[in-house]
């Protein structure tokens, strides 16, 4: 005969697991809950390093307007010569197209030198080394760059001696721009100006030397040596000297340029020294004026050295 039959239900009281706690005190457990503080949630940290985002201020999303701007602006590219994209420095983001197994350069500006090395936000990537071609003053600087893999998008500053070059960076399956460079607008304005200033000053060089005619220059009926040279030494007087009818001419030895160099005085109808209006020229001294009588005077006093210049025949 079959007993009867004991059916046992278990209640289950379910404890969210955030809110137990188990003590163990005096050899015997006790069971203790614990509600946990509201303010902390899974994953927040104190420091806020794990925060999705941070507010910008007002001025900060300015700035971000203006880069956007500046990054958004449709700049093309020119062809240049050799297959070159040329892009016009500073109008816009330039964008560098590069595939994998290619190999893509941008091409700096003649004479440029790099300053440190290029940094670029996915150094994984991107295989990126510096070269050079061309010789003297006409080195150019190039960056060549390859991507391991296609999908990649990037951003390149390259910083020089002259500038600080920013581009975006892209690797597509197939398509690539083997060669970048720039054109620069504000350098070719200032060329200008300096070729301009530069053809002004020579005009004037030349106009300074005809005006300041050395003897060589002078017409050679128009001269007359006619002079005597008396007195001092052979450092002190002068290899030559003769007039054009205007002016007058002291030509000195080659010597003096690494000597001291004496002051001419004029002779006057009282038998004094004046001075008078005379420049120094590639060691010869042009006196704007006729004279019948002339000293070099070299120091002072009784230990003066003195040379006299006489003109033969005296002026009417």
């Amino acid at each position: 005969m079959r007993g009867p039959t004991i059916l046992f239900v278990v209640f289950i009281s379910v404890i969210p697991s955030t809110a137990y706690a188990q003590q163990v005190s005096s050899g015997s457990s006790s069971t203790t809950f614990a509600e946990q503080p509201k303010g902390d949630t899974a994953g927040d940290s104190k420091d806020g390093a794990s925060k999705p985002d941070v507010p910008l201020s007002p001025p900060a999303l300015e700035a971000v307007r203006v880069s956007e701007k500046w990054r958004g602006e449709n700049i093309s590219p020119v062809a240049g010569a050799d297959g070159r994209a040329i892009y016009s420095f500073g109008a816009g983001l330039p964008t560098f197209v590069c595939a994998p197994l290619r190999v893509c350069i941008i091409e700096l500006q003649p004479g440029e030198k790099l300053e440190g090395e290029p940094q670029i936000g996915d150094s994984v990537r991107w295989n990126i080394s510096p070269a050079l071609y061309g010789n003297g003053d006409q080195v150019t600087p190039i960056i060549v760059l390859k991507p391991q893999m296609a999908g990649l998008d990037t951003n390149l500053l390259i910083t020089t001696d002259r500038r600080a070059y920013y581009l975006r960076l892209i690797s597509k399956p197939q398509d690539y721009v083997a060669r970048v460079a720039f054109q620069y607008p504000a350098d070719q304005s200032t060329q200008k100006w300096q070729e301009q200033l530069a053809q002004q000053r020579q005009r004037e060089r030349e106009t300074k030397v005809r005006s300041d005619a050395t003897p060589a220059m002078i017409a050679v009926e128009k001269m007359n040596f006619d002079y005597k040279v008396t007195g001092g030494n052979e450092h002190l007087r002068p290899a030559r000297v003769f007039d054009d009818g205007a002016k007058t001419y002291i030509q000195m030895t080659a010597e003096m340029q690494s000597r001291e160099a004496p002051v001419l005085l004029i002779i006057g109808s009282n038998g004094k020294g004046e001075m008078s209006n005379y420049r120094v020229r590639q060691q010869t001294y042009i006196v704007d004026r006729l004279f019948d009588r002339a000293e070099l005077v070299l120091g002072s006093g009784k230990k003066a050295q003195k040379v006299e210049i006489a003109r033969v025949a005296p002026r009417g």
